[in-house]
């Protein structure tokens, strides 16, 4: 299962999924460029897999192509103890987590339906995916007519807000749409009220350019 987006805004509990492998990645829930993979014992122990002869024979090492990047695993570690502080103190880590992911999931959902509703009212503007009250992340794609996403996104960055852009490794469903790029805006654990209304103020502002030289 890739859980690289998931991993940031659920909890994940891999036995209640019932997956074999999941991999994810710490930069996603603010910790390094990292690669994470879980996988079930008996799956890692079987798999042939290329290693250096030195290396171990029993999993996890023996998926390891050579020396570990201790300080990456040590940010990731801090990411999350970083979450399971959110929480404050009492219980394990993982009810601590717990109960930071659930107080982020409802904040969340409050931010991406602001995020939406704003877009959604700006003439020229398309959004992409499920609308706030379906199961989703905080993170909505969209486009503004007359402008292709970089443009949005440099535009965006000259008023003091910073996108994503381009096809996000979804190249098929990017060509497949007819389109070169989406604009990508997310609700971390850190965004206010101010920040989504400055984005949606600012893409209002592109749009009447767009609007006044046409």
């Amino acid at each position: 299962m890739d859980a690289v987006h998931l991993a940031a805004h659920r909890l994940i509990d891999v036995k209640a999924l019932g997956c074999d492998f999941l991999a994810c990645s710490p930069y996603k829930f603010y910790g390094p460029h990292l690669g994470v993979l879980w996988g079930r014992r008996e799956l890692l122990d079987s798999i042939p897999v290329a290693k250096l002869q030195p290396a171990p024979s029993e999993a996890p090492e023996r998926l390891e192509t050579g020396t570990l990047s201790h300080e990456a695993i040590a940010g990731a570690a801090a990411a999350v103890e970083f979450l399971a502080g959110l929480a404050g103190d009492g219980g394990s880590r993982r009810d601590r987590l717990r109960r930071a992911y659930a107080e982020l999931h409802e904040r969340a959902e409050a931010l991406v339906a602001r995020l939406w509703t704003g877009l959604a009212a700006i003439d020229g503007v398309r959004l992409y995916g499920p609308p706030p009250g379906r199961p989703r992340t905080p993170t909505v794609s969209f486009t503004v007519e007359g402008l292709d996403a970089s443009e949005v996104a440099r535009g965006l960055a000259e008023r003091g807000v910073f996108v994503s852009h381009g096809d996000f490794y979804a190249a098929t469903v990017i060509e497949r749409l007819g389109l070169g790029g989406l604009v990508r805006a997310g609700c971390a654990c850190y965004t206010d009220d101010a920040e989504v209304d400055r984005l949606v103020a600012g893409v209002a502002s592109l749009r009447r350019v767009v609007e006044a030289s046409a």
